[in-house]
């Protein structure tokens, strides 16, 4: 029941992607499928001069997209905090780590971030889509995993893990 005593209408599993889909949809008009979701997530972003982690204003549902234009896939994450959603390309200048239940990312702007997942089993289930997108995908072969790139910053993990 809601708060103003009506019964919520009850949605199934693919209602509510069909429904997450057109939303998508009216965001971004190439975007073809939604390929896995994260019910909640938060994002932090790392700061390497100070090397320290902070929350961004961004938290909500994940989703990874496949779109009929370039770039082919995104995640896109709804953002509850505000108005402004975070959409990053997967091809390209993408690389990541699992640590469960974060997922740690630089991008093409190369920007540190990490992502926290309320549920650990998607953030597995997105690394592993992430890892056969990559793969399949990439023009050149993947980059090493972010510990073994020289431009990482050392303790970047243990860094992650203690000061959140």
């Amino acid at each position: 029941m809601a708060q103003n005593g009506k019964p919520m209408p009850v949605l199934d599993q693919q209602s509510t992607r069909e429904l997450n889909l057109t939303v998508l949809q009216r965001m971004d008009r190439y975007v073809e499928d939604i390929l896995t979701t994260a019910a909640h997530v938060t994002f932090y972003e790392f700061n390497v001069e100070q090397s320290q982690w902070s929350r961004k204003d961004v938290e909500g549902s994940l989703f990874v997209v496949k779109r009929r234009t370039q770039p082919r896939f995104q995640f896109v994450v709804m953002n509850r905090r505000s108005t402004e959603n975070l959409i990053e390309d997967l091809l390209g200048d993408f690389e990541y780590e699992v640590q469960v239940p974060y997922l740690l990312y630089r991008n093409a702007a190369q920007e540190v971030n990490g992502i926290w997942f309320y549920n650990s089993r998607e953030c597995e289930e997105v690394a592993k889509l992430f890892s056969r997108i990559l793969n399949a995908f990439s023009k050149i072969p993947p980059k090493p995993k972010l510990y073994a790139s020289p431009r990482w910053v050392p303790c970047l993990l243990l860094s992650f893990r203690y000061r959140l």
